[in-house]
C-alpha cells in the first residue's frame, strides 16, 4: 500500500513539473511534510533522486535538477541534511544544473556537497566537489556578464 501512495505521490509531483508549475515547488513539497511520516517521505526523495537519474540520461536536465531540488528539501525537512547521501544528492544537483546551463545553481549546490563531504572526512568527493564548484563560478561570472 506505501509503494502505492509513494507512487502516486511521485506521479503527482512530476505532472507539476511538466505543467511548468515552478511556483508549486515549494508548496507542493510543504504540503507533503505536513501529510506524511519521516519513512514515507524519505521513500519519496529517494524516488525523486532515482527519477531524476533517470531523466538525466534522456537529456532532460532542467527537470532532473528540480527533482534533485525537491529531494533535498523534502531530506532537509525531516532532518537528513547532515547525511551522507544528503552530500551526494547536493552534488547530483550541481551536476544536472551544470548540465542544463545553471552554473551559478550548479556551483552553489556544489561548494554545499564539498562542505558536506568535508564534514563526513569524505575528501576524494571534497576535493572534486569544490575544484567544480570554483569552475561552475567562473561560468556563472561569464554568463553574468552577458
Amino acid at each position: 500500500m506505501k509503494k502505492l501512495l509513494v507512487t502516486m505521490i511521485i506521479l503527482a509531483l512530476n505532472f507539476s513539473v511538466k505543467a511548468s508549475e515552478s511556483s508549486f515547488l515549494n508548496d507542493d513539497v510543504s504540503s507533503l511534510i505536513g501529510q506524511y511520516d519521516n519513512e514515507t517521505l524519505a521513500a519519496i526523495s529517494n524516488e525523486l533522486v532515482k527519477m531524476a537519474n533517470q531523466e538525466e540520461g534522456m537529456g532532460e536536465f532542467d527537470l532532473a535538477s528540480t527533482h534533485y531540488d525537491r529531494a533535498i528539501k523534502i531530506r532537509e525537512a525531516i532532518g537528513m541534511g547532515t547525511h551522507k547521501s544528503f552530500a551526494s544528492i547536493q552534488y547530483l544537483a550541481s551536476q544536472a544544473y551544470s548540465k542544463a546551463g545553471n552554473f551559478c545553481e550548479a556551483s552553489s549546490y556544489a561548494k554545499k556537497a564539498s562542505d558536506a563531504f568535508r564534514t563526513h572526512g569524505i575528501s576524494k568527493y571534497e576535493q572534486k566537489a569544490e575544484m567544480e564548484a570554483k569552475e561552475f563560478a567562473k561560468a556563472c561570472r561569464v554568463v553574468a556578464a552577458r
